[in-house]
């Protein structure tokens, strides 16, 4: 590398090819020994396929940074990489999770010989889709992960940088320059995967932000499923269809490489800019969704929809009456416990949310039984009336599906940490007893909730250990001596209209 540090590279070559050719490259934190699998298939698939240990890891020289010398590390790779007599120059990424977290940095540095990516399960910003969500600390996901590369050293500067602000995080966020990016991608997520909506926004960078090179030439797939869940259909506690597998995408990558690293006929372009799966009830193979659809973009034109909170736990799109505020109390030493939901460490995807539901700090929206589908595809968010007695909390907003027989199914949860609710830069805490306008990002999905079900939507103040239980103190992450019990309240009525907004698909 251009400070001298030695990263270990293995090199499969075609046999008996000498002429130079287009090139894959995988840069991972998870031992490149592991993946030696990889290189032998692509080899003999006729293209040299590089497999490279991150800087810190494994047989790498260095300290590990934790992706923050993917913009320098990456292109020196693809540098030596295009000088070598068996390539032509012309480099193709790959890689899950760690290692497409990296190739969207890597992207950003605009390095001359990278011609396309192909990134599963990532996200282009560090900060707002990985370590925090509305605010608040991942516990799980990232004390798991950290522990799992035995890095949790860098727990420190994270939250001494807890603020989001660019002296810090600017090198592990594409945000602000994506105009920098100049290839195309294949973007693939999951409607329960970790870094979901991180996907969504790296394909829209790419495709509407990107520079000559990227702009109007990504692809997005999204499927229902978790961080490691593409090739089985068990996701939670449900079972998708077969239909539900990702059995495309590669055939897709070739396409692209063939095109952008060998100048070969270009049948990338004969494939939809965006493939996304419908999710539905799995238990009626007559029901509507479970079924893949294609658009040209996203998201998807749709009717945003406002389903109301109302007294005695109704939700309906009716504007409400005026109704009494509704009261809970929050211990952050008695937590609502995680079921399911966008995790890592912990189980994920889909589970039945009622044994959460039954306890008296979660509030339970119910609508009536449907007497036809509703499909909701695109952005979820929560419009809440909030208050607290306390200077800091959280409100959680989980969207479910209620089965006939009972089973409330999750779809997407969100959180807002309150002193974030203007702004993840700085701090804003809360007067006691004042009612605060927020908004709850419950980031996206694609459902149809069948005749006979009910959609339901449930507020809390935590969901633990998916996320870290707010202490209701004005001290940082891990900084509280002190527990505080929170009264918080959610203000419903025709004077405070709260409600969740659902993009219906007509």
């Amino acid at each position: 590398m251009r400070d001298g540090v030695r990263l270990a590279t293995d090199v499969y070559r075609p046999f008996l090819r000498s002429w130079p050719h287009g090139t894959i490259l995988l840069r991972t934190s998870y031992n490149k020994d592991d993946l030696r699998i990889i290189g032998i298939i692509g080899a003999l698939l006729g293209w040299p396929t590089v497999i490279q240990d991150m800087r810190g890891r494994y047989a790498s020289e260095g300290n590990d940074t934790i992706f923050r010398n993917a913009q320098t590390d990456g292109p020196d790779t693809l540098s030596w990489i295009a000088n070598q007599s068996w390539s032509n120059g012309k480099i193709a990424t790959i890689g899950p999770s760690a290692l497409g977290i990296n190739q969207y940095f890597m992207a950003g540095a605009n390095p001359p010989n990278l011609s396309c990516q192909f990134i599963q399960v990532a996200t282009p910003n560090l900060y707002k889709h990985a370590i925090f969500q509305g605010g608040e600390f991942r516990k799980s996901l990232v004390e798991g992960w950290l522990e799992s590369q035995e890095s949790t050293y860098i727990l420190e500067d994270i939250f001494d940088n807890e603020n989001y602000s660019l002296d810090y995080w600017t090198n592990v966020s594409l945000e602000d320059n994506w105009g920098d990016v100049n290839v195309p991608a294949i973007h693939i997520g999951g409607w329960y995967d970790i870094f979901l909506q991180g996907t969504i926004e790296g394909y829209m960078g790419y495709q509407h932000l990107g520079g000559p090179g990227a702009r109007g030439k990504s692809k997005l797939i999204i499927g229902p499923w978790t961080h490691e869940g593409s090739i089985t259909r068990n996701q939670g506690e449900l079972k998708y269809p077969i239909n539900s597998l990702d059995t495309f995408s590669i055939r897709m990558f070739f396409d692209m490489i063939r095109y952008y690293t060998m100048d070969r006929r270009d049948h990338f372009d004969d494939w939809p800019t965006v493939s996304y799966y419908v999710m539905g009830d799995v238990d009626n193979k007559e029901a509507p969704g479970n079924e893949w659809r294609c658009a040209d973009d996203w998201p998807i034109p749709s009717d945003e929809t406002n389903w109301y909170f109302h007294d005695n736990g109704l939700l309906c799109t009716d504007f409400p009456s005026d109704y009494e505020p509704i009261s809970f109390i929050y211990d952050p030493k008695n937590p609502v416990p995680t079921i399911g939901g966008q995790n890592l460490n912990i189980p994920a995807g889909p589970y039945d949310q009622s044994s959460v539901e039954k306890r008296d700090d979660v509030l339970v929206f119910t609508s009536p039984i449907l007497k036809e589908p509703y499909e909701a595809t695109g952005s979820i968010k929560a419009h809440l009336y909030v208050s607290s007695n306390c200077s800091d909390t959280d409100f959680t907003v989980k969207l479910t599906d209620v089965y006939p027989d009972g089973r409330s199914m999750l779809i997407t949860d969100g959180i807002l940490r309150m002193r974030y609710r203007n702004g993840t830069d700085h701090w804003e805490f809360m007067e006691p007893g004042k009612i605060y306008d927020i908004w709850v990002d419950l980031w996206s999905t694609s459902y149809i909730w069948n005749t006979g079900h009910r959609i339901r939507v449930d507020i809390s103040s935590s969901n633990y250990p998916r996320f870290l239980n707010n202490p209701n103190t004005s001290d940082g992450i891990y900084q509280n001596t002190t527990y505080n019990i929170a009264w918080n309240t959610l203000h419903i009525g025709n004077e405070y209209p709260s409600c969740i907004v659902l993009p219906h698909i007509v």
